[in-house]
């Protein structure tokens, strides 16, 4: 009986199975297909046809209402302070958003999602500042396990979530609709799009509450970072990008740049177990830094970790990297010639265009 019930059941289950593997595409192609049945829709083909630019309908009742919210002095003033958090972030999203080609206004959505915080966790289990789920995450390249979360690599998840957002355009053919998306899941908007025979979102309705503020609300605050009510484009503060060449713990490197190991924890979370291995990079904010030597020196220069597994000339480890001897002494209080095993090395290199040394 055991048998038979078993071998009805497996065809099933296999079903099951590969449509679960493949459900990607399946979306995909069903997406496109709702699009032109129900409104004559088409996808773009290639990332020429995504608009650089979004046409912000500020005369929208939702619109309206966030921007009279913002004019209350405590909510402003917390909107103000969210800003500030997040525009040291901005040198590093703005440029990826424009490679990837998307507006670079949507360079704000992460005061949103995670109010500038790129540690920031919530309770669904989206992570980092664009709160990424793990799923998507993985499909769009981000590595996502026991060791490393990439969703807290600020590049990284702004890239994913670059191109996230490029295909929910490509899909829905609006900006609204793929900023819903991006909150809600493409899911729910198509089926929504379907029941209620409209491919705008102001008529759409049955919207979670937080999707039906989230599209206005972002608005709102684009249009008064544009018109510059509030201030996000510059930042007074430098983050500090550090190639960590070696194998290093992220209380070594704090450690050595004499920065608290709570900050460093929080801008370099995609390392869950705090060690972060060879060619890879750690986010320090300049403000942190309490060497002001090493300050000094890192203005406009490519800056690495280093760890030699056997005793090194300081000579050596100068040329290695382009740099000088003087400079490699003085960072890291050298006296003699030799740097021995284990010794954690800071790094400051101008112009130094041969990574070989360093590069997989």
């Amino acid at each position: 009986m055991r048998k038979l019930v078993f071998g009805l059941l497996l065809p099933f289950l296999l079903s099951v199975s590969a449509n679960a593997a493949d459900i990607r595409t399946v979306v995909e192609q069903e997406s496109k297909a709702l699009l032109i049945d129900q409104f004559g829709g088409s996808v773009a083909a290639t990332t020429k046809d995504t608009p650089q630019t979004l046409d912000i309908p500020w005369n929208q009742p939702g619109v309206q209402f966030w921007l009279q919210y913002y004019k209350n002095r405590m909510n402003r003033l917390k909107l103000v302070q969210q800003a500030a958090r997040y525009s040291i972030f901005l040198p590093y999203v703005k440029p990826i958003l424009k490679k990837e080609g998307v507006p670079e206004v949507l360079a704000y959505l992460p005061i949103i999602e995670s109010e500038g915080n790129p540690a920031a966790v919530s309770r669904a289990g989206a992570a980092g500042l664009w709160q990424l789920m793990p799923r998507t995450a993985r499909l769009y390249g981000l590595r996502v396990n026991y060791y490393i979360d990439e969703r807290f690599d600020i590049e990284k998840s702004t890239r994913a979530a670059a191109r996230y957002l490029k295909k929910l355009y490509q899909i829905f053919g609006r900006w609204d609709l793929a900023i819903a998306a991006y909150n809600a899941g493409p899911g729910k908007i198509l089926s929504l799009m379907r029941r209620y025979h409209t491919d705008s979102f102001w008529d759409l309705a049955k919207l979670p509450d937080e999707t039906l503020n989230y599209v206005p609300k972002f608005y709102a605050i684009a249009t008064l970072i544009n018109s510059g009510q509030i201030k996000v484009a510059s930042s007074s503060h430098k983050l500090l990008k550090v190639k960590i060449v070696s194998k290093t713990s992220l209380y070594a490197i704090a450690r050595k740049l004499k920065v608290r190991y709570s900050i460093i924890k929080t801008f370099n979370k995609q390392y869950r177990k705090g060690i972060v291995p060879a060619y890879r990079y750690v986010y320090i904010p300049a403000f942190a830094v309490r060497d002001r030597t090493f300050l000094a020196k890192a203005k406009d220069a490519r800056i690495y970790i280093y760890r030699p597994y056997r005793t090194e000339k300081v000579a050596r480890i100068a040329r290695k990297f382009g740099t000088d001897v003087h400079t490699v002494k003085k960072l890291n209080k050298i006296r003699g010639k030799y740097v021995y095993r284990g010794q954690v090395l800071i790094i400051v290199a101008y112009n130094n265009e041969n990574e070989s040394v360093v590069m997989r």
